[in-house]
């Protein structure tokens, strides 16, 4: 016998008006978790803070109708708050409390205009400290609220009579000590992704992403941070990061480096702190109408650039270089001609030696000729140093030392003779015909490095004769964390009092120094260390210096997030990591059931591990990548890679061929999920006992005889 439905004791049949109803209720206690959720949704908290507060500004502002712009404060050590103003139609008593103290309230839910929709960013604040303060005036009356993280809010104003203009302006109090820098970038680049005109920072306009030659249809070209291969998606005035399959297709159709993609608002998805898009199907088809547009009007810009060219090959130079910036590669807007730096004209060229080791050839002596190709042209002005009025019958000579010191990034050296403003650089075309048109260099081609005769002579004659006076050693200075290096050259008595960590090296300063801690290195060339120690003696190699950076920098890791960030460093540098990458996959492919091989359960927890590492790890391990614990973290990870070769074999083609310049195909992983590895390595001593070897153990014949063939073809 059936048993009957049960009945409802809240509701029956009928009208559904007349039906009971239910309200949510959220205790104290469940409010404060719900908090730390929301506001624990941000991976970059000082980004999310600034971007929420400024976005909503310019937001409350555009809806106003209001032309001024929204006036941000950068904190500083002097006053360390992070303040947004906005000319916005203000705020009730009542709509500060359903926007910045209701749980996931958003004015922008129902909008398509505007990002936004869970309410989550005007609460972003908490991420960073414990209250901030919401000043706004609507209509005359000013309200004013301390909004706690705890949820122990104060109105310190409500409803009062103001004669201040309608508006909003957030307080937030943050830690500056050490991140001075980084608040100002973090507020310049979110800055930037609104119209120009639309943020002021400290009082400044700041140069906007919108418009500008750099942009080719939807896409910008140009690169956001440090990070290369990176794609940027902006929206409505925000920065979204990508993820790997949308990167992938932008870069795959651009072929650029990097660049910023622009999507309309609403025509993508993205996460609920609007840090990063999700590749959704919607995802994909907007980004894939955006890059049809930039194909488009690639095409037609190529087009324009070419017929420019056979006109005027420095405009069409400048335009290439204006819209493509650092990130093209030579086949973007090829432009098909080359200019000549004749062998008369008494020109120097940088070369490299068969030594490695740079030198300066004349034109026309042991360098035999010179040319550069003219889409390169403004790239090439950037390296050229002019010395103009340079009288008949004289020649440049000397001058590498002071190059060396004053102008590093120099590759060339053009005279220019007494009497003339430029020399003239011919150009030939793609059949090595001369052209009508020519290149030309003087003290106004724009981004040469330019002196006169009589400058040149008397800056290298003072970098002699300091040389000579201090008997100085070549030094790199880093004054504080993070600062540029400066290349100075310093006495031991100057060393000594500098009050900075001391490092040496043998050999030259390079010509690119790289940043890092507060340091002073010093380069001793082919001098001995004694004079330096006796003058210094807390001086200590660079390989001690760079290992107690190591272990200074990572104090608190573990090893697991060493290794982790070590992989990841290991991947971004040589690639590396290409061939871990199957692992994860073939997991997926196994047969269910089946007992997961010890290897594949360590790579895919490192693999794992490698994902939850922060930018800030990374930035970290790149500097004291060169140390001795760093180089025990390759080799590690070395062994490792070793061991997943030898349990699985055909990896082995995989990390010859693919290796460095691809990620692996679906059969790798097949292979890997189907096949059982072999049986691990034997101990040496066990090798060593005179025990023979069996056969599961030695080189697979198929492996063997496809490396034998190999070897053949490449003798051959």
């Amino acid at each position: 016998m059936r048993p009957s439905a049960p009945a409802s004791t809240l509701i029956s049949v009928g009208d559904s008006d007349s039906l009971p109803t239910m309200t949510s209720r959220v205790d104290p206690e469940g409010a404060r978790r719900m908090m730390e959720m929301l506001v624990n949704l941000y991976a970059d908290r000082r980004l999310a803070v600034v971007r929420e507060y400024v976005s909503n500004a310019v937001d409350a502002s555009r809806v106003a109708g209001s032309a001024e712009p929204v006036r941000v404060t950068t904190p500083t050590l002097v006053d360390p708050h992070l303040t947004v103003t906005d000319s916005g139609t203000g705020m009730s008593t009542d709509e500060v409390e359903a926007t910045f103290l209701a749980f996931a309230a958003s004015t922008k839910r129902h909008s398509n205009d505007l990002i936004g929709g869970l309410g989550v960013g005007a609460k972003s604040a908490w991420a960073l400290t414990e209250s901030f303060l919401v000043d706004t005036v609507k209509g005359g009356k000013r309200t004013l609220v301390r909004a706690a993280r705890d949820l122990s809010h104060q109105v310190l104003a409500a409803g009062v009579d103001s004669d201040s203009p309608d508006g909003t302006c957030i307080t937030v109090p943050v830690e500056v000590e050490g991140q001075v820098q980084e608040w100002a970038s973090v507020v310049q680049q979110v800055a930037s992704a609104h119209a120009a005109g639309a943020v002021l920072v400290d009082g400044k306009k700041v140069p906007s992403l919108e418009g500008g030659p750099s942009w080719i249809g939807p896409v910008s070209c140009r690169q956001i941070g440090d990070s290369k291969g990176a794609v940027m998606v902006r929206s409505g005035g925000t920065l979204f990061a990508s993820v790997p399959e949308v990167t992938r297709r932008v870069l795959e159709t651009t072929k650029l480096i990097s660049c910023v993609i622009e999507l309309p608002v609403g025509s993508f998805d993205h996460t609920p702190s609007r840090e990063n898009v999700v590749a959704t199907a919607r995802t994909l088809a907007a980004v894939d109408t955006a890059l049809a547009g930039y194909q488009s009007a690639y095409e037609a810009l190529e087009t324009r650039l070419n017929e420019l060219a056979e006109k005027d090959i420095a405009a069409a130079v400048t335009l290439r270089a204006q819209t493509l910036g650092k990130v093209a590669k030579p086949e973007h807007l090829p432009i098909k001609f080359r200019v000549q730096v004749p062998a008369g004209i008494g020109a120097w060229k940088l070369v490299s030696s068969q030594s490695g080791r740079a030198r300066w050839d004349r034109v026309g002596g042991r360098c035999e000729a010179d040319s550069f190709s003219a889409a390169r042209g403004c790239e090439v002005m950037g390296d050229t140093v002019v010395v103009t009025e340079v009288p008949a019958g004289r020649v440049l000579r000397g001058f590498a030392r002071f190059l060396e010191d004053v102008q590093p990034g120099a590759r060339r050296v053009i005279p220019v003779p007494k009497g003339q403003g430029a020399v003239e650089l011919p150009i030939i075309d793609a059949e090595k015909r001369t052209v009508s048109q020519t290149w030309s260099v003087g003290a106004a081609t724009e981004g040469v490095s330019h002196y006169t005769f009589t400058e040149w002579n008397e800056e290298i004659a003072k970098t002699k004769t300091e040389r000579v006076a201090s008997n100085a050693y070549q030094c790199a200075l880093i004054g504080c964390d993070g600062a540029n290096p400066e290349a100075i050259d310093m006495t031991a008595a100057e060393i000594k009092s500098s009050g900075l960590p001391v490092w040496y090296l043998h050999g030259d300063r390079p010509r690119r120094l790289g940043s890092g801690p507060a340091s002073l290195g010093v380069y001793l060339g082919k001098r001995q260390t004694g004079p330096l120690i006796a003058a210094v003696p807390e001086a200590m190699t660079h390989e001690k210096w760079m290992e107690r950076r190591f272990r200074a920098e990572t104090s608190g890791w573990t090893h697991e997030q060493l290794l982790a960030v070590a992989l990841f460093v290991l991947g971004s540098l040589e690639g590396e990591s290409r061939l871990f990458s199957v692992v994860p996959k073939a997991l997926e492919l196994m047969p269910a059931g089946r007992t997961t091989p010890e290897i594949l359960t360590r790579i895919d927890a490192l693999i794992s591990d490698m994902r939850r590492t922060t930018a800030v790890q990374r930035a970290i391990m790149l500097p004291v990548w060169g140390s001795a614990s760093a180089g025990a973290l390759r080799a590690e990870l070395g062994i490792l890679r070793r061991d997943l070769v030898h349990a699985y074999p055909l990896l082995a083609h995989f990390e010859r061929y693919y290796g460095h310049c691809g990620e692996p195909g679906p059969e790798y992983a097949e292979y890997v999920a189907h096949t059982p590895p072999r049986l691990p390595r034997r101990p040496k001593q066990q090798q060593r006992s005179g025990t023979k070897t069996t056969p599961i153990e030695q080189e697979p014949t198929y492996v063997r005889t496809h490396r034998q063939s190999v070897n053949r073809r490449q003798r051959r």
